[in-house]
């Protein structure tokens, strides 16, 4: 099974893939928690995923979503993005791929992404490296 974090999503959109497990944060369920300890759960979970999923034509990405994307990023993770608005050159480069909608994200994730999963057994036909 994939592990995604994804960015910018409704969760109810994603929940007709119960193929893939959805990781998606929600700052106001981490008001317990200082700054250093979400940061710290964050780059756990980005570490434990096989890619990340960002809508591109949401009205901006907050700074949480940048460090979500910075951590895929320095960890060598796919950075999947679904839309085609230009972002900041920087954020342009963390982006390891474009699609046009969710379905052309998701089935590209199943196609390419489930061989180098490692939070499951791959069921993919594709071949293994």
């Amino acid at each position: 099974m994939l592990s995604v974090v994804v960015l910018g999503f409704a969760m109810e959109r994603l929940e007709e893939f119960s193929d893939i497990a959805w990781a998606s944060h929600d700052a106001s369920t981490a008001s317990d928690l200082s700054n250093r300890e979400y940061g710290l759960i964050i780059e756990k979970v980005v570490l434990q995923a096989d890619a990340v999923l960002v809508n591109l034509d949401m009205n901006h990405l907050t700074s949480i979503d940048i460090v979500i994307i910075h951590h895929a990023y320095i960890h060598k993770k796919p950075i999947l993005g679904v839309g085609f608005t230009q972002l900041e050159p920087v954020i342009e480069e963390f982006i390891s791929k474009r699609v046009a909608d969710l379905d052309m994200a998701v089935h590209h994730m199943r196609t390419n992404y489930l061989v180098i999963s490692s939070n499951g057994t791959n069921t993919s036909s594709a071949p293994s490296v």
